[in-house]
């Protein structure tokens, strides 16, 4: 969640020096915007609150459903990377048991307990890096020391990246004239 708050501060910090108006955001079009709730609903719901078939239902639903929109909406400048992103986070957990392999070393510098959690099997949507692993440079391996201290993958900073371009750009966009 930092990047993502990160990522879209800067999207408008990057907006507003290139003279955009907050405004003009709700001037861009997007297709099926309405997917965006039901598959951050799911993913929350999964990861948080959901464990067995149900978690990876629900978790799949709600990948599917942010790939269904990120193809709906390619021609909106930043969704390549946001689908790039996405698509490397969904490769990388199918691969691993529809969890993401999270680097241990700075888990333990940060929480003991998650980190002894992470050990013993699982955490939310993550499971301790290691030899049985699959792709596990796609995984969390990236620590961010922010508030709280949080470790993000290359689909996670593609997605940001992604967000930036899309928020400063719909910044620019001027109203349609029917």
């Amino acid at each position: 969640m930092p990047l993502q708050i990160f990522a879209i501060a800067t999207g408008l910090v990057v907006g507003w020096f290139r003279k955009g108006s907050l405004w003009s955001v709700t001037n861009v079009k997007f297709n099926w915007l309405l997917l965006l709730i039901p598959a951050y609903i799911l993913q929350v719901a999964s990861i948080n609150y959901l464990h067995g078939n149900l978690y990876k239902w629900m978790l799949v639903t709600s990948y599917l459903l942010l790939v269904v929109f990120c193809i709906r909406n390619l021609r909106v400048p930043g969704i390549w990377w946001t689908f790039a992103g996405t698509a490397s986070n969904f490769l990388v957990m199918s691969t691993n048991g529809l969890r993401m392999p999270a680097y241990m070393p700075p888990v333990f510098s940060f929480s003991k307990h998650t980190a002894l959690l992470l050990q013993s099997g699982q955490f939310g949507k993550s499971v301790a890096m290691g030899t049985t692993t699959n792709l596990n440079f796609l995984g969390d391996i990236f620590f961010l020391r922010v508030q709280p201290p949080t470790l993000v993958s290359i689909g996670d900073i593609l997605f940001a990246i992604g967000v930036v371009i899309l928020i400063q750009n719909a910044m620019q966009e001027k109203k349609e004239v029917a």
